[in-house]
């Protein structure tokens, strides 16, 4: 039933907030930098992250993002985000896939809306992931219009994989951030419910911990996809870093699966 949170703490710096949808009013001489933001029972969070927050929380400069539930497509919005210069997006389904028709390239209104933004980390649990590839539907990829990402140099995304507006979306960073530096995309990215990460890309010791074998055939789809719409637009001056399924514990033979 709580409706709104009111706090006048003009020194606070670094807040996290872990809440249902509630109006936030940190005061007029809020100087909160760091915000790690996440509305729980909620199926729109960045939507209203991105709708709400520039008003209220202008003084931003580090945003993580959590979305367990996000149906809605990111919409464009006029306030910006003046000083943010790091943002960090994580989506999952919670028990239940995020929709096929979940619009991966709505997240550039995210950078358009952050003029200063240096690095975009954006995170997809596989595991609750289901879409439309773009080996389908190849026919038609999208390009939007807008303002050049000319403070943007790191990018990484991962849990990429080969829905068609995720694979724009990277196409649309390479073509429109002028200053990028690096391109990450990870293809093998599984979280346990007691928030371990199965990746083979960031696995310490000598055997990957076990990944659903539908993961690994999306992680091959994933880097066919790499291989085909966006390894030929990485500028020369772009580092493109690809995480793939190991050949220690995740080869795969037979073609036809793919």
């Amino acid at each position: 039933m709580l409706q709104v949170i009111e706090i006048k703490a003009p020194n606070l710096h670094n807040f996290k907030f872990y809440s249902g949808p509630v109006h936030l009013s940190l005061g007029e001489s809020s100087q909160v930098k760091n915000l790690d933001f996440e509305l729980s029972n909620f199926g729109s969070s960045v939507s209203y992250a991105i709708t709400e927050l520039p008003s209220t929380v202008p003084t931003l400069e580090t945003l993580k993002l959590t979305s367990y539930r996000e149906r809605v497509d990111t919409p464009m919005v006029a306030e910006k985000f003046l000083i943010l210069k790091y943002l960090d997006i994580y989506l999952s389904g919670e028990n239940e896939p995020i929709p096929a028709d979940y619009d991966y390239l709505s997240l550039v209104s995210f950078l358009d809306a952050s003029p200063a933004l240096e690095t975009f980390i954006l995170t997809v649990n596989q595991n609750d992931v289901k879409h439309d590839s773009v080996f389908g539907n190849a026919s038609h990829m999208r390009h939007i219009l807008g303002p050049k990402h000319d403070r943007l140099r790191e990018v990484q995304i991962n849990g990429f994989c080969s829905a068609k507006s995720m694979v724009e979306l990277a196409c649309h960073i390479l073509e429109n951030a002028t200053s990028l530096e690096s391109l990450t995309v990870d293809t093998i990215f599984d979280m346990f419910a007691d928030g371990d990460v199965r990746s083979c890309s960031i696995q310490k010791k000598s055997e990957c911990s076990p990944i659903p074998r539908d993961i690994i055939l999306e992680a091959h789809k994933a880097l066919r996809a790499v291989n085909t719409y966006i390894v030929g637009r990485v500028p020369p001056q772009v580092k493109l870093n690809v995480g793939e399924p190991c050949s220690w514990c995740h080869s795969i033979v037979d073609a036809n699966l793919l």
